[in-house]
């Protein structure tokens, strides 16, 4: 009953019904893909599915048609990125924001041309807007890839400040002046000892310290 609640929950928000609707349509896409391709006995159902998946993946291009103004706020309040530190992590953004700003609208002519509603070619609409979400998926990955390297950097090469004591990996004695940012200093050696996240990332300097 508690997972049916959940359910019930998760389905009465927009999110949620769109994870259930991709989620259902993958799978179905997938399951009818190797069928079909696979199992000749079992090509009907397979066919079915992608029918299904079919149907699913127009259901969510239905519910887009009401995506602009969400994206259009998002894509305001990000800007130029301004509160960004990393430059390229800002260019990133604006041009992923810029990426799915325009799929949408070019998804929505591509879609209305499929239904009769404008007299153009679907085809070019509906390419132009893969086109603009392959390149937002891109961005994301290339925005992610960075981000990992630059906190794998700061792993591997912590401040100075906690790494110039050690050397060759043998502890040195702290001078009883020093005190870490961000740390108490009150003349005792108990005042210097690193803290637990500090001990976990290794920016420790021996156990003789504390």
């Amino acid at each position: 009953m508690v997972a049916l609640s959940d359910l019930a929950s998760a389905l009465e928000s927009y999110r949620g019904r769109d994870r259930l609707i991709r989620t259902l349509g993958y799978c179905c896409q997938l399951v009818g893909g190797v069928l079909v391709e696979q199992c000749p006995a079992r090509s009907e159902v397979g066919t079915r599915l992608l029918a299904l998946s079919s149907q699913l993946s127009h259901c969510r291009v239905v519910l887009r048609l009401f995506d602009d103004a969400a994206m259009f706020i998002y894509t305001k309040q990000y800007g130029l990125g301004a509160e960004e530190e990393d430059v390229f992590v800002r260019c990133v953004s604006i041009l992923s924001n810029l990426a799915d700003q325009l799929y949408y609208p070019c998804e929505h002519v591509a879609w209305a041309a499929d239904a009769k509603i404008l007299h153009v070619d679907s085809a070019r609409w509906w390419t132009l807007s893969t086109t603009l979400w392959g390149l937002s998926l891109l961005l994301g990955v290339a925005r992610s890839l960075w981000m990992v390297l630059k906190l794998r950097h700061r792993l591997r090469n912590p401040p100075e400040a906690f790494t110039r004591y050690v050397v060759h990996g043998s502890p040195r004695r702290l001078p009883a002046s020093w005190s870490p940012a961000g740390l108490p200093s009150q003349g005792s050696a108990q005042s210097h000892c690193p803290t637990p996240r500090m001990q976990a990332l290794g920016w420790g300097w021996g156990a003789d310290v504390c």
